[in-house]
Order: structure tokens, then sequence, then C-alpha cells
């Protein structure tokens, strides 16, 4: 019995597969898929099954630049550059408030050494005032105690201390109602040095 070659033919090319794939597609006659495969060639415009496969593969490998992707693409970058811009300017806001930190630090304590500066200046006042009787004498006294003082390169508070503290110790060349020992301004002398030093 001898076997018919187209037959035979037939039967090795259904048997013929690469990596176990067959090249025979088996869509189901009349399924889902292949209305799907038929309603896709034709919208591709394909003549023959086998062209078709060709493009499906060409496209599976060789896939078209998403549009969708390309869009999505420019909006994040557009977005990065957006969220950049933001950063930076609040980087300068963060720059200027520290700047104006530092100027209010620095006049915080300009202000403080002022403060103690007054302080120490009205401390001294008050020390230096202590014990000081504020006298304005008449034009005429006034005239010839500044010429005494000239002549004798002092002062004239100078002067009037040392001429009452003469009268004081002196009674009888004196119009004061009062008069002091010596010894007694001696000992207030002592007595007002101790406690300077204290």
């Amino acid at each position: 019995m001898s076997e018919n070659p187209e037959n035979t033919n037939k039967t090795k090319s259904e048997t013929v597969k690469i990596d176990g794939i067959s090249a025979q597609i088996n869509l189901s006659p009349g399924s889902e898929t292949h209305r799907r495969f038929a309603q896709l060639m034709r919208e591709a415009g394909a003549a023959t099954s086998r062209s078709f496969i060709e493009t499906l593969m060409d496209a599976y490998q060789n896939p078209p630049e998403d549009a969708d992707s390309a869009a999505t693409i420019i909006a994040m970058e557009k977005q990065i550059a957006d969220l950049k811009g933001e950063i930076a300017a609040y980087e300068a806001t963060q720059q200027n408030e520290e700047a104006e930190i530092e100027d209010l630090k620095m006049q915080l304590a300009t202000a403080r050494n002022e403060a103690n500066d007054n302080a120490a200046k009205a401390q001294q006042i008050q020390t230096s005032t202590e014990g000081c009787i504020i006298l304005k004498p008449n034009p005429v006294s006034a005239y010839f105690l500044n010429e005494m003082a000239e002549k004798e390169k002092t002062t004239p508070g100078k002067i009037l201390e040392r001429l009452f503290i003469d009268d004081l110790q002196n009674p009888r060349a004196n119009n004061l109602p009062y008069t002091v020992e010596s010894s007694r301004i001696r000992e207030v002398m002592k007595e007002l040095k101790n406690n300077q030093n204290q």
C-alpha cells in the first residue's frame, strides 16, 4: 500500500514544531477569539492571516511610542520644574527669614548692651552725685570764685569745699552758726574712706 505523497507532505508540515510550538493556531472556530482575530485583521488591512500575525509580532517586539506616555512624561517634567521652583522660593524665603532673625538678634544684643551701658551710667551718676550739693552762686560771687579758681588752677567746687572745711575748724574766722573740731573731721573722713573701700 503506497502513501499518498500529498498527504505525507501535509503531515510533515503539520508536525514541524519550533521550541514545541506548532505552526497551527487554534482559534476555536466561531469563538469570541476567532471573531476578535477576524475584526483586528480586517481593521489592520492585512491580506492574509500570516501577514497579520507578522504585523502583531512586529508591534509586540517594537512597540510604537505611546503618545500618552510622552504626555505623561512632559507633565511630570513640568511638575518637577514647578516643584524645583517652589523649593528655590522656599529656600530663598528661609534664607531671608534667617537673615532677619540674625538681624533681630544683633538688634537685641545692641539694645541689651545699650541698656547695660545706660544702667552703668545711671549707677555711676547716682554714685558720683551722692553727697553733692548743686549750687548756683549769684553773678558777683561766681565771677570772683571763677577768677580765684583760675589763678589757683583748680575748680570753683574745690575752693568752696576747702573754705567750708577751714571755716568749720575756726569759729573765730567764720560766720557759721556751727563749728566742728579737727578730730571730728578726721574721724568722718576716715569713716567715709572705709565705706568707700568696702
